[in-house]
C-alpha cells in the first residue's frame, strides 16, 4: 500500500533468511535425467524460471544430464552455494544435510516429511532442526514445496513458475497444496514471493513474515497457517508488518477441535486457541480470514500501491437487480457503502438518464441508445474523483467469450488511470468465465473478484484494515511492586469472593464490597455498616452458578427479611455468606481472562449475568491494553445497543465500562504468572459508571 515504510537495502541484507531468498548461487542435489520423477521435475523447473546466477547440478551417478555438467558432491563445487536443494528421500537426507552444512552452504530446501528415526534414534525432523540450529543456516521445510521468488525468477521447487508475472502478494502457506493450488490456478493473482515452510526445520513462519517486510516489492502478506511455533515471534512480526503500513492476511485453521488434531498430525503445529488467534491478530491490526478465497480476494485489493482514504465503497453496474442485490448483501455482511453528499448526488444525476437514480451502488443501464457507454464514463470519473469514495469497483458483462461493448470494456481496462483510489472490476457471478480477461486487467493493474459476497467481504476487509491503521497503539505500564504483593496472596490458596472484589479494588477497579460472613449475626452486623437495602450470597465452596442454585437474594430491605433469606439459604447452602450493598439498574457485561499457553493473557468481554453462556457475540484481545481497544471490544458486542439506551432508559458510561476493561486487562496482564483464570460477572453499567459485583480469580497450581 502507498502508506508503507521502507526499510532499504541494509535491512534487506541483514536478514537472517536473505542468504536463502537473495541466493546467487543454486546447487540441485538429487537431480535425476527420468522424465516423471520429482528429481526431472525439480530440475527443469529450477532451469526453466530464467534465474540469472549460478545452477550447479549434484547427482553422483552422472556427469551429465541433458547437456549439463553434474558435480559429483556439493564438495565438489569451486565455491559453496548460497542455496542447497535437497531432493533426497528420508534414508538419505540426515546425511545430505550434513554434506551441505560442511560444505559451507548457506541456506537449504527440504521437500521430504522426514519421517522416521535419525541415525541416533531420535525423531528425523527433530534431528535435522537441531543440526541447522546448530549450524545457525535456514532451512525451508521439510515436508514442503520449497520456494518461488517470482521478481528474481528464483525457483527452489519442483513446480514451473515460467507462467507467473509478478506482483505485490507474498503467500506463506503451511499446506503444499495451498502452495501450489494458489500459484498455479488462476493468472489473476500476482506474486512476488511464495514460500511453503512445512514443518519449519530451520525458519518460522514469524521469519518469513519478518523477511518479506524487507523487500520493496512486497505490498501485502497473505498466510495461511496451522499454528505458529514461536507464538511471541509470530506477534511480534505481525506488529512489525502494523508499524510499516503492511497488510498480514491470515487464513488460520485448525479452529475446531477435530481440525487441531489433524494439523498436529500434519505438520506438527500446535494450532492454539482460535480466540487467542484471532484476538492476537486483530490487536496487531491483522486481518483474519476463514477461506482461501477470502484470503486471496482480499489479499490481492490489498496489493495495488494506492493508499485507501476515508469514506466507503462505491460501485457501478450495468443492473438494477443486481445493484439491489448488492445492497441487500452489503447491508447483512455489514460492508459499509459509501454515501452520496447531495452535491454528489447532484453531479451523478447530470450524468444519469430517467429512470436512474443517483444511489450506491449506481446502475448506469440505460436505455441502449447511441453513446449509452457515456452514462458508465461520467458515473465512473465522478466517483472516482468523490472524497466519499474509498474504494471504487466497477461491474459490467464481460466475459473471455464475450463483450456486449468494447467501450465499457475499455472503460475497465482504464480504470486504474482514471481514479487514484483503490479500484477493481467485479462479476457478481462467481463462476464467471472471465480467467483471460482477469490476467489482462492484472497487468494494467486492476484487480477483478468473481462473486458479489466474495467482492464485498474483501472489500470489507480492506476498509476494517485502513480503519485499524487509524487506532492509536496505547502504552500501558504495568504496576509491578503491587503485582508483587497480590501473587505473594495468592499463593497462599484459594480465594472467596470477597476476596477477588478486593485484589480488583487494589487495581483500580469499581468494586462493590462484599463482606464474608460465618453466622446470622455477622450478616446483620454487616448489613447494619453497609445500609440497607443489601444482596445476600452463597459464599459455598465451589458453587460456581449461585443464581441457579438461589444462592443469590437481592433487594433485601431490613434486619427481619436478611434473617429469614440468611436461615433459608444457610440450611440448604450451608452458613458461609456474602453482605454486599445493592447495585444500580444497568446493562449487564461479564469481563473473563484465560491464561493461553501460547500468547499468554487473553481478555474476553462479553454480555453478562444470566446471559453470558446464552449470546454467543464475545470479543476477545491480548492483555493489557487502553480505554480505546476496550471501547472498541464493547461496542462490538450485540449487548452494546442496549448501552445507548432503549425504551426509556438513558444511556449507559461506555467510556467507564471501557476504564473498567482496560484496567482489568492490566490486572490480568501483572498476574500473568500467578493465575489461570479471572472473572468479573455481572459488570453493571448504568448511566453513573460501571459496578462489578462477583469476582473469581483462581490461582494457579
Amino acid at each position: 500500500m502507498a502508506n508503507r515504510i521502507e526499510t532499504g537495502d541494509a535491512a534487506c541484507r541483514a536478514h537472517r533468511l536473505a542468504p536463502m531468498f537473495e541466493a546467487q548461487s543454486v546447487a540441485v542435489v538429487g537431480v535425476s535425467p527420468r522424465a516423471g520423477s520429482i528429481g526431472h521435475a525439480t530440475m527443469r523447473a529450477v532451469l526453466g524460471a530464467g534465474f540469472d546466477g549460478e545452477i550447479h547440478l549434484v547427482n553422483p551417478r552422472h556427469d551429465l544430464i541433458e547437456g549439463r555438467t553434474c558435480a559429483g558432491s556439493i564438495a565438489d563445487l569451486d565455491q559453496p552455494p548460497d542455496l542447497a536443494i535437497l531432493n533426497l528421500g528420508a534414508a538419505r537426507i540426515e546425511a545430505g544435510l550434513a554434506e551441505v552444512i560442511s560444505a559451507r552452504a548457506r541456506s537449504a530446501v527440504i521437500f521430504d516429511p522426514c519421517h522416521g528415526d535419525a541415525a541416533d534414534g531420535s525423531p528425523l525432523t527433530e534431528r535435522l532442526r537441531a543440526m541447522a540450529r546448530e549450524a545457525g543456516i535456514p532451512v525451508c521445510g521439510g515436508n514442503g514445496m520449497g520456494f518461488i521468488d517470482v521478481t528474481r525468477r528464483l525457483n527452489a521447487s519442483f513446480y514451473p513458475s515460467d507462467h507467473l508475472k509478478p506482483g505485490g502478494i507474498t503467500l506463506i502457506a503451511h499446506s503444499g497444496s495451498v502452495f501450489t493450488v494458489l500459484a498455479m490456478n488462476d493468472p489473476r493473482y500476482r506474486f512476488d514471493l511464495l514460500v511453503s515452510p512445512g514443518t519449519e526445520i530451520g525458519a518460522g513462519i514469524d521469519e518469513y513474515i519478518g523477511y518479506a517486510l524487507t523487500r520493496p516489492t512486497t505490498k501485502v502478506i497473505a498466510v495461511f497457517m496451522e499454528g505458529a511455533r514461536n507464538p511471541g515471534a509470530f506477534r511480534a512480526a505481525l506488529e512489525r508488518a502494523e508499524a510499516q503500513g503492511v497488510p498480514v492476511v491470515v487464513c488460520k485453521v485448525g479452529r475446531t477441535e477435530q481440525s487441531a488434531r489433524a494439523a498436529t498430525t500434519h505438520t506438527g503445529a500446535m494450532t492454539g486457541s482460535d480466540s487467542a488467534y484471532r484476538a492476537v491478530m486483530e490487536a496487531a491490526n491483522a486481518i483474519p480470514v476463514e477461506t482461501v478465497d477470502q484470503l486471496m480476494n482480499t489479499a490481492m485489493l490489498l496489493s495495488q500501491d494506492r493508499g485507501i482514504g476515508p469514506g466507503g465503497i462505491g460501485l457501478v453496474t450495468d443492473s438494477g437487480g443486481l445493484r439491489e442485490a448488492a445492497m441487500d448483501r452489503a447491508d447483512r455482511l455489514g460492508v459499509p457503502l459509501a454515501q452520496f453528499s447531495p452535491s454528489l448526488a447532484a453531479r451523478l444525476a447530470d450524468h444519469l438518464p430517467p429512470p436512474l437514480t443517483p444511489t450506491n451502488p449506481l446502475d448506469c443501464a440505460g436505455p441502449l441508445a447511441d453513446g449509452f457507454e457515456e452514462v458508465f464514463e461520467g458515473a465512473l470519473r465522478t466517483l472516482g474523483a468523490a472524497p466519499e469514495i474509498a474504494m471504487l469497483g466497477y461491474e459490467c458483462d464481460m466475459r473471455d467469450d464475450h463483450r456486449y461493448s468494447e467501450r465499457l470494456a475499455d472503460l475497465m481496462r482504464t480504470l486504474p488511470q482514471i481514479t487514484d483510489q483503490p479500484c477493481f472490476g467485479y462479476s457478481s457471478f462467481a463462476q464467471t468465465h472471465n480467467r483471460a480477461l482477469a490476467s489482462e486487467l492484472a497487468d494494467r493493474g486492476l484487480p477483478v473478484i468473481n462473486g458479489l459476497d466474495a467482492m464485498l467481504e474483501a472489500a470489507g476487509a480492506a476498509l476494517r484494515w485502513r480503519d485499524g491503521r487509524a487506532v492509536r497503539r496505547e502504552s500501558m505500564p504495568i504496576d509491578r511492586s503491587l503485582a508483587t504483593r497480590v501473587q505473594s496472596r495468592l499463593a497462599d490458596g484459594p480465594l472467596g469472593e470477597a476476596d477477588g472484589l478486593a485484589i480488583f479494588a487494589e487495581f483500580g477497579l469499581p468494586v462493590i464490597p462484599a463482606t464474608a460472613c460465618a453466622s446470622e449475626n455477622e450478616a446483620l452486623a454487616a448489613a447494619q455498616a453497609i445500609g440497607f437495602p443489601v444482596v445476600l450470597k452463597s459464599a459455598k465452596p465451589g458453587l460456581a452458578h449461585k443464581s441457579d442454585a438461589g444462592g443469590v437474594i437481592l433487594g433485601l430491605a431490613d434486619e427481619a427479611a436478611l434473617a429469614a433469606a440468611y436461615r433459608a439459604m444457610a440450611a440448604r447452602l450451608g452458613p458461609r455468606v456474602l453482605v454486599q450493598a445493592m447495585a444500580g439498574q444497568g446493562v449487564e457485561l461479564a469481563f473473563g481472562c484465560v491464561h493461553d499457553p501460547d500468547f499468554g493473557p487473553i481478555v474476553m468481554a462479553s454480555a453478562g449475568g444470566t446471559l453470558v453462556e446464552f449470546m454467543a457475540d464475545r470479543r476477545y484481545a491480548p492483555a493489557p491494553f487502553g480505554s480505546m481497544s476496550a471501547r472498541r471490544m464493547i461496542q462490538g458486542l450485540s449487548v452494546a445497543r442496549l448501552l445507548a439506551g432503549v425504551r426509556g432508559a438513558p444511556p449507559a458510561d461506555i467510556e467507564g465500562a471501557a476504564q473498567a476493561l482496560s484496567h482489568f486487562s492490566m490486572m490480568c496482564a501483572a498476574l500473568r504468572e500467578a493465575v489461570t483464570e479471572i472473572d468479573a460477572n455481572p459488570v453493571i453499567v448504568g448511566p453513573a459508571g460501571a459496578a462489578i459485583v462477583d469476582a473469581l480469580v483462581v490461582p494457579a497450581q
